[in-house]
């Protein structure tokens, strides 16, 4: 019975269930930007409301690593091993996480965005979401590249897409310099306290990113095997 309930949850390979977590790993990022926005118009309604839906996506995203954990054979025909995948799981689990965590931090202390950082926060937003993106692409791209026996071709595929993470994740490090240059003028004018939680948001903005590119470097590990 357990082994039919192992095979009713992976399906023909773990790798569904992984492809599911990432999924709903990127929709937690998604949700992002309308926060970023409900934020700087001081819409506390709008902002909470988007902060829960990202907390209850980040709860389902839990349930689905902790399936998988639970129900992940220690051998099984596929050329990555069981410790490739749960690496792979905790580093996606980390984005749905900083997700949940910077946006719960920003409403809890009603953080409002300065007009002279607001435009380059969205940008960094959009960039840490942009490449969530790719990773998502770059997990779902795993079918492909197992029912292709690692093809060369399929291979190429999957290393641009890790290419084009790897250019967004340098992307969104310029920007947080940008954000930083802009901030420490302001510093003065701000709260220290304020100033404080500002950059600790951007630098969670910037490990969305981060952990983003980590799922693509992860895979060229795993292309390399």
């Amino acid at each position: 019975m357990a082994k039919n309930n192992i095979y009713g949850f992976f399906g023909k390979s773990p790798i569904s269930p992984l492809q599911q977590h990432m999924t709903h790993t990127h929709s937690c990022i998604s949700e992002l930007k309308g926060f970023m926005v409900a934020i700087h118009a001081k819409d506390w309604n709008q902002a909470e409301e988007i902060r829960s839906i990202i907390g209850t996506k980040e709860g389902e995203a839990d349930v689905l690593k902790k399936k998988l954990r639970l129900s992940l054979p220690s051998t099984f025909m596929m050329p990555f091993s069981r410790r490739d995948l749960l690496d792979l799981l905790l580093i996606q689990d980390s984005i749905a996480n900083i997700a949940k965590d910077v946006s719960g931090l920003m409403i809890n202390r009603k953080m409002t965005l300065p007009d002279e950082i607001f435009e380059d926060i969205i940008e960094l937003t959009d960039v840490c979401i942009k490449t969530s993106a790719m990773a998502l692409k770059a997990i779902n791209e795993l079918d492909e590249l197992l029912e292709t026996a690692f093809s060369t071709r399929e291979q190429k595929v999957v290393n641009h897409i890790i290419s084009a993470i790897n250019d967004l994740e340098s992307e969104s490090d310029k920007i947080q310099h940008k954000i930083r240059a802009k901030l420490f003028p302001l510093e003065s004018s701000l709260p220290p306290v304020d100033v404080m939680f500002y950059y600790r948001a951007v630098e969670w903005l910037g490990e969305l990113a981060d952990a983003a590119q980590k799922v693509g470097s992860r895979l060229e590990v795993l292309l390399a095997k």
